[in-house]
């Protein structure tokens, strides 16, 4: 039997303090990715669509994305929901 290697992605969000409306939940999230299935040209592909649409070298945030914080702020919800869907999209190709 060979061996297989994982690779495993931790992220958490939210806050251990007080109550707040708009956060109410305090999550963690684990993703396994078997390193036998190369993405690497799935993430380029990715890349290469958030340049196209104007979100060079971004990041999505998908809390701030939902709740319309931070660099979301002033994003339109049509705008936002098209940078949900290119995430989920990706995702489900990978």
């Amino acid at each position: 039997m060979s061996e297989r290697r994982l690779h495993a992605f931790v992220d958490e969000s939210g806050d251990f303090g007080s109550y707040e409306f708009h956060a109410p939940y305090y999550l963690v999230s684990v993703v396994l990715q078997d390193q036998d299935n190369d993405i690497g040209e799935d993430i380029k592909v990715f890349n290469l669509h958030l340049r196209n649409i104007g979100c060079k070298d971004h990041a999505i945030h998908t809390g701030p994305l939902i709740r319309r914080e931070s660099v979301y702020a002033n994003d339109l919800i049509e705008e936002r929901k098209y940078l949900f869907n290119a995430l989920i999209s990706f995702r489900s190709k990978t």
